[in-house]
């Protein structure tokens, strides 16, 4: 295990900050539930799900990103507190960046001073499907770095680091005990959706058998994303432009519609893609979830065979 990384204190109090925050408790309340990923593995869904719970208050925005150094945590627990209600029995955020070590460190050892009775949850996918669903997030909004094997291993990007799970999650373990952790796939809640939101209600510590007519939606679909041609680029540009505004907004409607301005984004081949010590790497962190979990995950497609 890794040395900790020591967590920076948030600020020492002034003369006179005792009295005054004796006088006047701070706003909100602290979160007891924290989605820590991961990155495309469904957690915005997981969230807008328990978000229509009555004992569940999620915040909002969904991702506060408060325990990572470079983000939030320099706003201070007064800003983090405010976006929770205090008389939600259960208050929660999902933050995916909070599973993204190395890009992101120290996230556990923060969170630990914070929240340290909060229970966490950890969602999951084949590894290479989360990949190629990162890639296809990435892709849409012209993130890329070169071709795709150039994309997915430049020292800059976390597509690989996201996906190796068990290197992730032991990190939060070192803090929380196992049973303070839930860990599923996002197939779980796509295919056994109700079963799986009761397992999760009954982690949270609220009424298992709620239900809801809007848990049939589905939400955040990689498959529909699109990426807009330079000439789309060039018209929203221009659209922006004050002579853009003499025109009427059935124009650019039409425009639109008439236009191949947007392209449906071909599902890329990760696994072609990576070199083979990297895929190496994926089957002997998935080994150690194996471990960690008691799970098989034997549809994954990072296995020989």
């Amino acid at each position: 295990m890794e040395a900790s990384t020591p967590v920076k204190p948030l600020g020492e109090a002034a003369p006179g900050d005792d009295q005054r925050a004796a006088a006047a408790p701070a706003p909100g309340a602290l979160p007891n539930l924290i989605v820590i990923g991961a990155q495309k593995c469904g957690t915005s869904v997981l969230h807008y799900y328990l978000s229509l719970h009555p004992e569940v208050s999620m915040s909002k925005p969904k991702e506060l990103n408060f325990f990572i150094e470079e983000r939030n945590w320099p706003r201070g627990l007064d800003w983090y507190r405010g976006h929770f209600d205090p008389e939600a029995r259960v208050r929660g955020e999902a933050s995916p960046n909070y599973s993204a070590f190395p890009q992101h460190q120290g996230v556990p050892e923060r969170m630990h001073s914070v929240v340290p009775d909060a229970k966490l949850i950890y969602m999951i996918r084949d590894p290479l499907e989360r990949i190629a669903a990162h890639w296809v997030h990435n892709y849409a909004k012209r993130r890329e770095k070169g071709t795709l094997a150039e994309t997915l291993t430049h020292p800059n990007t976390s597509y690989v680091n996201r996906s190796k799970y068990a290197m992730q999650l032991e990190r939060f373990l070192a803090f929380y005990p196992r049973e303070r952790v839930l860990v599923f796939q996002q197939s779980e809640l796509r295919h056994q959706r109700m079963e799986t939101l009761r397992r999760i209600f009954d982690f949270i510590g609220v009424d298992p058998d709620f239900t809801h007519p809007r848990f049939e939606q589905e939400r955040h679909q990689t498959s529909r994303k699109t990426r807009a041609t330079r000439l789309a680029m060039r018209l929203e540009k221009l659209g922006r432009s004050s002579r853009a505004r003499l025109l009427p907004s059935s124009f650019w409607l039409v425009l639109d519609d008439r236009l191949p301005l947007r392209r449906t984004i071909k599902r890329p081949d990760v696994r072609a893609s990576l070199p083979p010590e990297t895929l190496a790497e994926l089957r002997a962190d998935g080994e150690r979830l194996r471990e960690l979990t008691g799970r098989d995950f034997s549809n994954w497609t990072i296995w020989d065979g």
